[in-house]
């Protein structure tokens, strides 16, 4: 059946609109790609489109989730001491699409959803380390800290990843080591 989840037809539209919106958006800024763009680079017709997407911004909403998803699921398995090592794993696994996904024109919220779903891991490992701090600091360490882990994955994914993830993660837990000082 036609539109059925699982169905290999499904599964290779999708993919090649996937495939298309992502080569757009490394030439385009995300609302300048249109569904006629998709579809002409995709080689489907609208109506194709529409079967699964509304417009650009709820494909890219399904691919982040997506993502947001696997991402989650690597935090869970892998236990808070390897959150970021297994993370940057997964980023660079998926290589390509964390290329186009984190890229600052594309402001993409993944990273911010994931780091903000450690929350309550990470405060209470910052509560270790600044035993007398109160609520409102361990917030704004927090913020902090989130805003830099961000700040040093983009640039690992902007520099082609070209350092091991370990070097990465001792790099993150240097400054977080530094900042608590």
């Amino acid at each position: 059946m036609v539109g059925t989840q699982g169905n290999r037809r499904t599964l290779y539209s999708k993919k090649v609109i996937i495939e298309a919106f992502l080569l757009l958006l490394q030439e385009k800024n995300l609302n300048k790609i249109t569904v006629t763009n998709i579809c002409k680079v995709a080689d489907i017709n609208r109506g194709t489109f529409y079967s699964y997407y509304n417009d650009p911004f709820d494909l890219m909403r399904s691919i982040e989730e997506e993502l947001i998803e696997k991402m989650m699921n690597t935090i869970n398995i892998s236990g808070e001491e390897n959150i970021l090592n297994e993370l940057l794993k997964l980023i660079l696994i998926n290589k390509e699409l964390c290329k186009i996904i984190f890229n600052e024109k594309n402001s993409s919220h993944v990273l911010n959803t994931v780091l903000n779903s450690a929350h309550d891991i990470t405060i209470a490992e910052i509560k270790k380390k600044l035993p007398n701090a109160n609520e409102t600091h361990l917030e704004y360490f927090f913020t902090y800290s989130t805003g830099g882990i961000i700040k040093v994955i983009r640039k690992w994914i902007n520099d082609d990843m070209n350092i091991p993830t370990e070097e990465v993660v001792q790099i993150l837990e240097s400054m977080n080591v530094m900042s608590s000082q």
